[in-house]
């Protein structure tokens, strides 16, 4: 994806007058639902809804839309998707275009206002430091998955635009859940940057790699997954 060309004054002003339709538009959504006792399948209606505007302001705000390429690789059923992380963008997104796949997330989060019981409802996972913490981490993300959902984890930790070989967590939660897994490029940080509040006109291209399928040696996955990743 190459980022449009905009003057930086425009960019300014669309990226501050998106961020205050975006904090409006939040209001009906927070007095139509009581978060602490709405049901998950309440937060998720609610979500698409509010994810539905937000996809329209960035657009017709900041210029910004995104395109799904190789969504037939997605097989039906549980599986893991490992994706490359470059900005907020997916962490939002991500929940309307693999059907709100359980993440694994900052534990403070989980005490934020609105934020906090929406991460909560929809089975998020938070993720602390430390081996008892990340190995309790690991069992709730399969368990997820036995449940029969999807779980998104970036493997290459925090937010980056240049390549990082995957941790070797998502090798160890590839073996542990027997499931499939998918790869997946993206762009968003060209639009959306890490460490700034400015949003870039531009298309965030969403690339789905081929299915790796569940079984193979850890080694191997991670070999598949980070030549992928790193194409």
């Amino acid at each position: 994806m190459h980022r449009l060309q905009q003057s930086l004054p425009v960019v300014f002003v669309r990226s501050l007058l998106f961020y205050g339709l975006a904090s409006l538009a939040l209001m009906p959504f927070l007095i139509v639902w009581p978060f602490k006792r709405a049901s998950r399948q309440a937060v998720r209606g609610l979500a698409d809804g509010y994810l539905s505007v937000l996809r329209w302001l960035l657009r017709t705000v900041c210029g910004i839309d995104y395109r799904l390429d190789g969504a037939e690789h997605l097989p039906d059923g549980p599986l893991l998707i490992a994706s490359q992380h470059e900005s907020t963008w997916e962490t939002l997104f991500f929940h309307a275009l693999f059907d709100y796949p359980v993440m694994f997330a900052k534990k403070p989060i989980f005490s934020y206002p609105v934020f906090g019981p929406v991460a909560r409802a929809l089975g998020h996972i938070p993720v602390e430091t430390g081996g008892d913490a990340m190995r309790a981490g690991f069992r709730a993300g399969v368990a997820a998955i036995k449940d029969g959902r999807r779980l998104a984890i970036f493997p290459s930790g925090t937010r980056r635009l240049e390549h990082s070989e995957p941790q070797a967590g998502v090798g160890v939660l590839y073996q542990l859940a027997g499931v499939p897994a998918v790869p997946v490029r993206l762009t968003s940080g060209a639009v959306w940057p890490r460490g700034s509040w400015l949003k870039y006109p531009g298309v965030i291209e969403v690339q789905v790699g081929p299915v790796i399928e569940a079984g193979l040696d850890r080694r191997d996955f991670m070999q598949i997954l980070s030549a992928y990743l790193a194409d």
